[in-house]
C-alpha cells in the first residue's frame, strides 16, 4: 500500500516471478513519485521535476501488478483485507509505505499561513511563492523553518543563503520538538549544526510549534517566535489505518516492528517510510528495502537474494545549497563540491534504477 520508495523498489524486485501464481496489487492514489532526497535541489531549481519524477503506473505495469488508484481507508488484520474505495482486497502479505502529509498539518494556522514542503511536487510552486514574498517584503526577513529533519535542514541552508543575498538580509530559525537536528541522519548532525550556526541560523529545539499566526509561530512553552515567513518542513504523518487497524503503534501512530520491519505482533504486515517507527540506520530506504524484501520472500516461500538485509551503510549526503554537500561515510568526513557531485549522481541513479525494466 502506498507509492513510497520502498514500495516501488519491491515492485521492481518482487515482480520478477519469485512465486508462481503470485498476484501483486498496488493500492495508491499517487500516479507519480518524486525523490525526496532531491527536495532542496528541486527547490533551488538545480533539478527539474522531470529529472526526479518516477511514473508509478509504468513501474507497476512492468512488475505485472494490478493498481487500485485509491487511498486505502481501512485494514483488517484478522480477515486479512484492505479497503480502498469500493474495493475490498484480500492479502497474504501487506506492505505499508504510504507517503503521508506533513505532520502537524492540522494545527491552527498551518494551512493558512505556512508554505509546506510536502509533497515534493509542490516545490516549483514553493520557489515561486518564496521569490514573490521575499521581493515584496521590506526590511530584514524573519523566517522560521518548522522541522529539523533532512528537508528542514537543507531548506534552512538554502534560505539563509537567499536571505544573505538580499540588501536587508534576514535570519532563519529552525524549530523542532527534538533536542537536536537531523534525528535520522545522526552522522551529519554535528557538522551540519556547526555550519548552520556559522551562517547565522538560529535554533529553537526541544519545543513544539503548536500554532501559526500571521506574524508568529507559537511554541508549546507559550513563547511566540516572530515570523514573516514560515516553512512547514516536518516529516510525513503516518497512515491512520495503522492505529485504526489494531496494529501495534507508537504515540504518533507509526507501526512498531521487529528487525525485519514486520509488525512486532507477528501480523503479516510490514512497514516502511512514514508508516514505521524506526531510527538510525533502520530508517534509511536502502536498509528498509533490503530487510523487507528478504522477509517477504521468506514469508512467500521464495529464496532470499544475496545477503538479504545485510548491506553496508549508505553514505550520509546533505545538500548545503552552495554547490557543495556534506559527506559522512564511515570515518570519512568531507564538505565539498565533489560530495555534491556524488549526491547528484546518487539521486539520478536512484531515479534510473526505479525506472529500469
Amino acid at each position: 500500500m502506498g507509492s513510497g520508495r520502498v514500495t516501488l523498489g519491491l515492485l521492481r524486485d518482487l515482480g520478477r516471478s519469485i512465486v508462481r501464481g503470485l498476484e501483486i496489487v498496488l493500492v495508491t492514489a499517487d500516479r507519480e513519485h518524486y525523490v525526496a532526497s532531491a527536495s532542496s535541489a528541486l527547490l533551488r531549481g538545480v533539478y527539474s521535476l522531470d529529472e526526479m519524477r518516477v511514473d508509478v503506473g509504468a513501474i507497476a505495469e512492468r512488475a505485472g501488478a494490478r493498481v487500485v488508484w485509491q487511498q486505502a481507508s481501512s485494514l483488517d488484520v484478522h480477515s486479512r483485507t484492505l479497503q480502498a474505495g469500493d474495493e475490498r482486497i484480500t492479502f497474504d502479505v501487506c506492505v505499508l509505505d504510504e507517503v503521508g502529509p506533513p505532520s502537524g498539518a492540522g494545527l491552527p494556522g498551518v494551512t493558512t499561513y505556512t508554505i509546506p514542503l510536502r509533497p515534493v511536487s509542490l516545490l516549483p510552486e514553493v520557489r515561486r511563492e518564496l521569490d514573490a514574498r521575499l521581493a515584496a517584503h521590506a526590511g530584514a526577513v524573519r523566517c522560521t523553518v518548522v522541522g529539523a529533519g533532512r528537508r528542514g535542514v537543507e531548506c534552512a541552508f538554502a534560505l539563509q543563503r537567499m536571505l544573505a543575498a538580499r540588501a536587508d538580509g534576514g535570519v532563519v530559525t529552525i524549530v523542532d520538538a527534538m533536542p537536536h537536528i537531523l534525528d535520522r541522519l545522526a552522522a551529519c548532525r554535528d557538522l551540519a549544526h556547526r555550519a548552520l550556526e556559522r551562517m547565522g541560523v538560529c535554533f529553537a529545539l526541544g519545543t513544539r510549534a503548536v500554532e501559526v499566526r500571521a506574524d508568529a509561530v507559537v511554541l508549546a512553552s507559550g513563547a511566540e517566535l516572530p515570523s514573516d515567513l514560515v516553512i512547514w518542513a516536518t516529516e510525513g504523518a503516518p497512515s491512520s489505518i495503522v492505529a485504526a487497524g489494531g496494529l501495534p503503534h507508537d504515540a504518533d501512530g507509526r507501526l512498531l516492528v521487529d528487525r525485519d520491519l514486520r509488525s512486532d505482533d507477528g501480523a503479516p504486515v510490514w512497514g516502511a517510510g512514514d508508516c514505521v517507527a524506526v531510527a538510525g540506520a533502520a530508517a534509511s530506504p536502502e536498509h528498509q528495502l533490503a530487510a523487507i524484501e528478504g522477509s517477504v520472500r521468506a514469508a512467500l516461500g521464495a529464496p532470499r537474494r544475496g545477503a538479504g538485509g545485510a548491506r553496508s551503510a549508505a553514505p550520509c549526503l546533505l545538500d548545503t545549497g552552495d554547490g557543495r554537500a556534506m559527506l559522512r561515510w564511515g570515518t570519512l568526513t568531507a564538505w565539498s563540491h565533489l560530495a555534491w557531485a556524488m549526491k547528484r549522481r546518487r539521486d539520478r541513479r536512484l531515479v534510473a534504477r526505479l525506472a529500469e525494466p
